[in-house]
């Protein structure tokens, strides 16, 4: 029962994001100069990079929702995750072509919080205008 239920939760996690994903306005809307956004991002525990699990996220512009969440990679975390959403789009907002963010996870591992760290570098690209 254990398995069926495991399952039930990823179905239920994924039908929020989405509902959450589709109540938020779209990156062009915030960003309307926005044209390019791609985030590199880098797990870390400790200080130390964890191996496996650098990588890169392409964002389609024109349909991707202005909201960045991304979930902890502990898979015994309970209640993680990383939201970076005003961080981001603050940083757009500015044009700012490079930028780095961190964020500590919020979530708990038995019983002490979560020792992952979320790093990403966030490389964006403007159309020229005021």
């Amino acid at each position: 029962m254990r398995f069926g239920r495991h399952w039930a939760e990823v179905a239920e996690r994924r039908r929020v994001r989405r509902e959450r994903e589709d109540a938020c306005p779209r990156l062009q809307d915030v960003v309307p100069r926005l044209e390019r956004l791609h985030i590199e991002v880098n797990i870390r525990r400790e200080g130390l990079p964890l191996l496996g699990t650098a990588h890169v996220r392409r964002y389609v512009v024109a349909q991707a929702p202005a909201l960045f969440v991304l979930a902890c990679t502990d898979t015994t975390c309970v209640d993680g995750g990383h939201d970076v959403t005003d961080a981001v789009v603050a940083s757009l907002k500015k044009s700012l072509e490079r930028f780095e963010v961190q964020h500590a996870c919020n979530g708990q591992v038995g019983p002490v919080g979560c020792q992952r760290v979320l790093h990403l570098v966030v490389v964006a690209g403007y159309r020229p205008g005021a």
